[in-house]
């Protein structure tokens, strides 16, 4: 790979994306250091190629979204024939049912779908119809979980201040102080604390929303079994947030990689294919309550998006699904996670850096710390300043990875065993460079 050379181009859309948008940034913790800020233009299997024409071996992959790469020809094609035969109906299409009908063939929980716009939509209506089928109000988030920006989960997502358990704090200005009272907040893995937490509030708490996955923090043995017996036993709503391990970790998501069935689960980035989608997929007990004829009871849970089960979203989501559910395919991923993990971790260990190389499937990250890191407070002790160095120096020679502290690797079924060896390489080179 060539290292990285930013030009004119560069620096325009730089300037421009200052002047255009609010701090030049479309996500927090997301843009690249002032140094290495362009803008991208195309992308094509596991590269992406900026303003510059600079070449990057992409592990961003739209934020885990592209699970078969960019631009992939299959999807390509159904897309633009779908394009060219109409775009947005508002009303049900062929494409919205056979994508619900493939959800509710792949996904433990799924008896029903209800389809929202995007990932942060579908959490937000997962937790309404908690609400609205328990008739409770509160609900209980993990400490550092991110499951969207709305005014209910915008908690202790990335908090600094030490932890106040249960009583969260809010993660955006703009939010209505009132809410305090309806947000609890626990340690990620502390099954004993989560379930005391749960049984004292069984009477007003709708619903536990959790990542099973979370962040890049295994589950400990017993964490989510736990979560679901106590929930089951409360008659909590018990909510996993599968935007991101989704058709990632395996067919049937979190839910049969890690054998444990929610009654909930949100769904978006890889059943779209690469464009704008969410859902939440669930029991027929709880997802009736989207139904508009609950409406004269009062028990109906209001959820509508005008692009929400749109075709093109559908159509590319229903192609993805369908390669991915062909024999080998989740082998063939995790391969290539492990074959990144051993590699990155052997570099690490043959020039003692203090680390921990963590992967759960197709998903690798790096953390500067030599305790384990188990859960969000854990992962603080880890040494940022170093990730987002390393970060950096990687993207200058062609490797992109999200920023730190969220500093996740995605692979791809369109990345190749070459892919991830050029990786390796450069990093030893980076980690060389850094002295680290």
């Amino acid at each position: 790979m060539k290292e990285i050379v930013l030009g004119p181009k560069s620096r325009y859309f730089t300037e421009a994306t200052l002047a255009l948008l609010p701090g030049g940034a479309l996500h927090p913790h997301r843009e690249l250091p002032p140094e290495i800020k362009t803008a991208f233009v195309r992308g094509r299997g596991s590269r992406i190629w900026d303003v510059d024409d600079n070449e990057y071996i992409d592990y961003i992959m739209g934020a885990g979204v592209l699970v078969l790469g960019h631009a992939h020809p299959v999807v390509t094609e159904a897309v633009q024939h779908r394009v060219e035969i109409g775009t947005q109906f508002l009303l049900i299409t062929d494409a919205t049912v056979r994508l619900a009908e493939k959800l509710i063939d792949a996904v433990p929980c799924a008896e029903a779908v209800k389809f929202t716009g995007t990932g942060n939509e579908a959490t937000h209506a997962a937790l309404r119809v908690a609400r609205a089928a328990t008739q409770r109000s509160k609900i209980l988030k993990f400490d550092g979980g991110f499951h969207g920006v709305h005014d209910y989960v915008c908690w202790n997502t990335d908090p600094t201040q030490p932890p106040t358990y249960p009583v969260a704090r809010p993660e955006s200005s703009g939010i209505p102080s009132a809410l305090t009272e309806y947000i609890l907040v626990a340690p990620f893995n502390d099954i004993d604390y989560a379930c005391s937490l749960i049984r004292k509030h069984r009477h007003e708490l709708a619903a536990v929303i959790v990542e099973p996955y979370f962040r890049t923090f295994r589950p400990r043995p017993g964490f989510l079994q736990g979560l679901r017996e106590v929930t089951r036993e409360t008659g909590v709503v018990l909510i996993f947030d599968e935007i991101i391990t989704g058709f990632r970790l395996a067919w049937g998501g979190a839910q049969e990689y890690y054998g444990v069935t929610p009654d909930l689960a949100t769904m978006g980035k890889i059943i779209g294919g690469g464009f704008p989608i969410g859902a939440v997929v669930g029991t027929k007990q709880v997802m009736r309550h989207f139904d508009p004829a609950l409406q004269q009871e009062g028990r109906y849970a209001v959820s509508s998006g005008t692009f929400s089960g749109n075709p093109i979203s559908c159509t590319a989501g229903l192609e993805t699904l369908k390669i991915l559910e062909q024999p080998g395919t989740y082998a063939k991923l995790n391969r290539l996670g492990e074959r990144l993990y051993d590699g990155l971790k052997d570099v690490c260990d043959r020039l003692h850096v203090a680390s921990q190389v963590l992967r759960e499937g197709s998903i690798v990250d790096i953390m500067f710390t030599t305790e384990e890191a188990y859960d969000y407070r854990s992962g603080l002790k880890a040494d940022q300043v170093k990730g987002r160095r390393l970060a950096t120096e990687l993207i200058k020679r062609g490797v992109l990875p999200l920023m730190p502290p969220n500093g996740k690797m995605f692979l791809s079924l369109a990345h190749t065993e070459a892919d991830v060896d050029t990786t390796i390489n450069i990093f030893e080179d980076a980690i060389y460079t850094l002295r680290l």
